[in-house]
């Protein structure tokens, strides 16, 4: 035998580390599932918050849906306008602060809705929620207030918090 072949016959068969396993991993790993729980999380709060947020013109716009569909049915200005009055008084109660709204009639509250409104026209059309109360019944007719106030229901953005 040569000693190369006796050299080799030493050397002995090469050990394997061991398997590998999932944890802990590596820093890169961590930090990406970080990153995505974080990105979840966000994800889930501004959800519910805009969720939330949307909660009360939904339901608003609903009620008006309600309301038009009776006032088409019945064709009774008196109630439908006061019904219309209170539904927006409701609305603008949950976007503005009660001190700014609560104690709002007549003219100063046509101005408020004009001044909360982007391009509408409360001052001549909103007449309607000072005397269609109190005129006789079919005296107006009410499809341009109910389209007035399903645009102003729409503008509004954020609920007030307080």
């Amino acid at each position: 035998m040569n000693p190369d072949q006796d050299l080799l016959q030493q050397l002995h068969d090469i050990h394997l580390p061991a398997a590998l396993g999932r944890w802990p991993l590596a820093p890169g790993w961590v930090a990406l599932l970080g990153i995505m729980l974080l990105l979840l999380i966000v994800g889930v709060v501004w959800g519910w918050r805009w969720v939330r947020r949307g909660k009360v013109k939904r339901e608003a716009l609903r009620v008006l849906a309600l309301y038009e569909k009776t006032y088409y049915a019945e064709m009774n200005t008196q109630t439908s306008s006061a019904a219309l009055n209170e539904l927006l008084k409701r609305v603008a109660l949950a976007y503005f602060p009660r001190e700014q709204v609560a104690q709002l009639y007549g003219k100063e509250w046509l101005v408020f809705l004009q001044e909360t409104s982007k391009k509408l026209d409360f001052l001549t059309e909103g007449e309607a929620f000072l005397y269609a109360p109190y005129q006789p019944n079919q005296a107006r007719d009410l499809r341009p207030l109910f389209h007035l106030v399903r645009s102003w229901i729409a503008q509004r953005e954020r609920p007030c918090l307080s």
